[in-house]
């Protein structure tokens, strides 16, 4: 009995020490597709790195947050920061086995908000860039609670800094009523070209630490027509009057009521484009009245993905969804 009583701790201790061998110091591992790492492992937490898929880098422990295309494992860089599972390359084994728990602490969010309200219709995009992916289109006087900025953006006028909103999307700050106290609020970060298709939130972030899956946005087909001269991809987009007057009216109709009038080679700054019932192409200026396309010596075409006013209303559009 006492031989048996040996030989079976012995067993047993000899197991532990093969269970606990198998915790692994770090793991290399390389993206799939753009990625960030994060302060902490929830979307709207700021980026500390983003990579791209020549970055290989080195997880050292696992934990859970927000659930990215169905999966909410995230992982911990050897730099500190996380990273969804679902971005980085098929592993052979389990990471919540081979690698220890990052622990509780890790899971929590924290953040830096603000309030602002929007002046103009916006497009809430998943990175701050003209070529990003619309997650939302915003009606001018949307409340927002922003998180974080970004100071090296799309340049919308004059002004590069966008801000990231918990709805997980940044708006251009030149969109909003006032400036916000960026000593209020965390810098977001390196931020790289991300895709809805790829980058996906299922729990929502409208409210924060919203944990209840939501549908995943639709995506907008986009024509992309080839930017021509200095237009290139500004937004709000800036026009010249062609006309000795032009009438900007109440809505997209010569029968509206008349708002304000422009004149010749006055500039003008627009929103959206929508047509009227003859297919006449009628551009949202920022006084919130509509002139005539042909008033204008530019063409809402020269411009990357202007959009159609339909889409802020949760209409597909006007012919084109962009022009």
């Amino acid at each position: 009995m006492r031989s048996f009583t040996s030989s079976f701790f012995a067993t047993v201790l000899v197991t532990g020490v093969t269970v606990h061998a198998a915790v692994k110091p770090y793991i290399e591992t390389t993206p799939d597709i753009n990625t960030e790492c994060k302060t902490c492992p929830r979307s709207l937490c700021p980026n500390k790195i983003a990579y791209d898929s020549d970055n290989n880098f080195n997880v050292t422990c696992w934990t859970h947050g927000t659930k990215i295309m169905g999966d909410d494992l995230w992982l911990k860089s050897e730099a500190g920061c996380y990273v969804t599972q679902y971005d980085v390359r098929e592993y052979p084994g389990d990471y919540t086995t081979d690698l220890k728990y990052c622990g509780r602490d890790s899971e929590v969010q924290k953040l830096t908000t603000q309030d602002a309200k929007l002046k103009y219709k916006t497009e809430c995009r998943i990175c701050p860039e003209i070529n990003c992916d619309v997650v939302s289109y915003l009606n001018e006087n949307t409340d927002l609670k922003l998180t974080c900025w970004y100071p090296d953006g799309q340049l919308i006028i004059d002004d590069p800094y966008w801000l990231k909103t918990t709805n997980n999307c940044y708006v251009a700050r030149k969109n909003l009523y006032s400036k916000p106290n960026l000593d209020r609020l965390d810098n977001c970060g390196p931020v790289p070209l991300l895709e809805i298709a790829n980058h996906n939130n299922e729990n929502g972030t409208s409210d924060i630490n919203k944990r209840e899956p939501s549908p995943e946005p639709v995506p907008v087909p986009v024509p992309v027509p080839e930017p021509q001269g200095d237009f290139s991809v500004k937004y709000l987009v800036n026009f010249t009057i062609g006309e000795e007057y032009a009438y900007c009216h109440t809505c997209a109709n010569a029968t509206c009521p008349t708002k304000t009038t422009y004149e010749f080679d006055q500039e003008v700054w627009l929103q959206c484009y929508e047509y009227d019932n003859n297919l006449d192409s009628w551009l949202l200026t920022t006084d919130f009245c509509y002139v005539k396309e042909t008033d204008f010596w530019q063409s809402p075409g020269d411009y990357y993905r202007f959009p159609s006013c339909g889409l802020f209303n949760g209409q597909p559009g006007n012919g084109d969804d962009d022009k």
